[in-house]
């Protein structure tokens, strides 16, 4: 009896393995499911964290900044956080606006030559007579509510809204916004304008100090005033 198999039996016989069964390929493995948006907000948070444990910037660097931003006519003032819950926003609205037109009445009317120093033309006076505010212009707290200001003449400043109004917020905006949104700092750097009609004459520069005023005998004087004064200072004057 022949026990011999033939190779054509072999390979018609459908219950044997196939070579291609005997040498299959190993499929690749999948790669494991990765959740990009947690990874995402875990990096955001690690960044918040570390943003939290910075220790604050130190007045130097708040001075430094203050001089590079280049405040012509102005102090920094350092000023401690008094509280944010003492006034009502809405009371605060209604006596700010009724101060504003009072104010701008005031300097319509005794601050002429300030406002001209200004470049404020006679028309802009006129209308400012009537309690309104120059194209360009605001009223401006010299001291935040929450830092002891009070809403008074004493504390207010008109001012160029560009540049030099978004300057000052935005020297303040670095001190007071967070990765978590606003928070007052215990004491704020505060770029202060002299006089109650911001003027940027280069003769105004600031002391850099944060416990008064700039106190020289050039504060508060128009460029008309100051242009007197040179010449009553020259040699054989």
């Amino acid at each position: 009896m022949d026990n011999r198999i033939s190779l054509s039996d072999l390979n018609n016989d459908d219950s044997l393995l196939s070579w291609d069964d005997l040498f299959e390929k190993e499929t690749p493995e999948e790669e494991p499911f990765i959740d990009k948006d947690f990874f995402k907000s875990l990096e955001a948070l690690s960044k918040k964290e570390e943003e939290k444990e910075k220790p604050p910037h130190d007045q130097s660097y708040w001075e430094n900044l203050f001089n590079e931003m280049n405040f012509p006519g102005m102090d920094l003032m350092a000023v401690t956080y008094f509280s944010s819950s003492l006034h009502n926003p809405i009371d605060t609205h209604l006596k700010m606006k009724r101060l504003v037109r009072d104010f701008v009445r005031l300097l319509s009317y005794n601050y002429i030559m300030d406002l001209r120093s200004a470049g404020l033309s006679e028309e802009a006076i006129f209308y400012m007579k009537k309690g309104k505010i120059p194209e360009n212009y605001t009223v401006h707290l010299k001291y935040p509510l929450e830092y002891g200001g009070s809403l008074d003449f004493n504390n207010m400043v008109l001012i160029q809204d560009k540049p030099f109004h978004d300057m000052i917020h935005s020297y303040i905006d670095k001190q007071m916004i967070s990765p978590s949104g606003i928070e007052y700092p215990s004491l704020l750097y505060v770029p202060v304008p002299v006089g109650k009609v911001y003027v940027p004459f280069s003769l105004f520069t600031g002391s850099g100090g944060k416990n008064k005023q700039d106190r020289s005998v050039y504060a508060g004087y128009s460029s008309a005033v100051l242009n007197k004064i040179a010449l009553k200072s020259m040699p054989g004057r």
